[in-house]
């Protein structure tokens, strides 16, 4: 049993205006829940989380006021970014800098959902590691977070990988396991959020400065129909009709 960590303080600008005055993570799917709230749902099905945190930051008032109302048999606290609007999310991720001695963790992005079966495949592979779970497909965008790979090892993640070049997509899923990997996570990003320069660090930059120090990341891979993600509005209704058939 670990942690989930759910970065969610984006102000998810290219889904304006329908973020304009509500979170992304809190986009209606169709069926009366959010996006928010399946993921939560889907983790804790998994029975794999004992405890969730919910880094907010872009109105956050209303992820608390749907947390509140939210009936969950696991607790749920909410983590504030106040620095949301000034940086990326390698920022948030140290807003819970604090959580991460004691306990091992997941690390998800908030505008992502996954299957249930996936929280038990990342964790029962192999114990002690930091596992980024990718998955594959035949053509990368620009905007995807591009992952190269070297005998199941991850050698580089960054959106600035050309597409040619990449082996597989991050899918915003990272597990982090034993005390040694805790620490050194913990340590890297004390270290880089010392420095202004990366306040607009994507966090997984972080695997980077890892691969540079030698040490392993290891990889997960999951199905394109394991996971969806919302970054435009034509994502919206594709989730909506995924939902509607049963196959989140």
């Amino acid at each position: 049993m670990m942690n989930l960590i759910i970065l969610a303080a984006g102000t998810g600008q290219r889904l304006f205006p329908l973020t304009k005055d509500t979170p992304k993570s809190l986009i209606n799917l169709g069926d009366g829940t959010t996006l928010l709230a399946r993921q939560i749902n889907n983790a804790v099905q998994s029975d794999r989380i004992n405890r969730i945190y919910i880094i907010t930051g872009y109105k956050s008032h209303k992820i608390e006021e749907h947390i509140v109302q939210y009936q969950s048999r696991i607790p749920i606290e909410i983590l504030f970014n106040p620095y949301y609007d000034i940086s990326n999310n390698l920022f948030s991720l140290w807003c819970a800098y604090h959580i991460m001695e004691q306990d091992d963790f997941i690390i998800s992005n908030g505008d992502n959902i996954y299957k249930s079966h996936v929280y038990p495949k990342i964790t029962d592979i192999k114990k002690d590691t930091i596992q980024l779970t990718v998955d594959r497909k035949d053509h990368y965008d620009h905007d995807d977070m591009k992952v190269t790979l070297d005998n199941g090892r991850v050698t580089r993640v960054s959106k600035e990988i050309l597409s040619d070049s990449a082996h597989a997509e991050s899918v915003g899923l990272v597990l982090i396991q034993g005390e040694k990997n805790r620490k050194l996570i913990r340590n890297k990003i004390l270290s880089m959020v010392k420095h202004k320069e990366n306040m607009q660090k994507f966090w997984l930059e972080i695997f980077n400065e890892l691969i540079f120090d030698h040490i392993n990341i290891d990889v997960c891979e999951i199905g394109e129909n394991d996971w969806g993600e919302i970054d435009y509005h034509p994502d919206i209704r594709q989730i909506q009709q995924e939902i509607s058939k049963n196959l989140f």
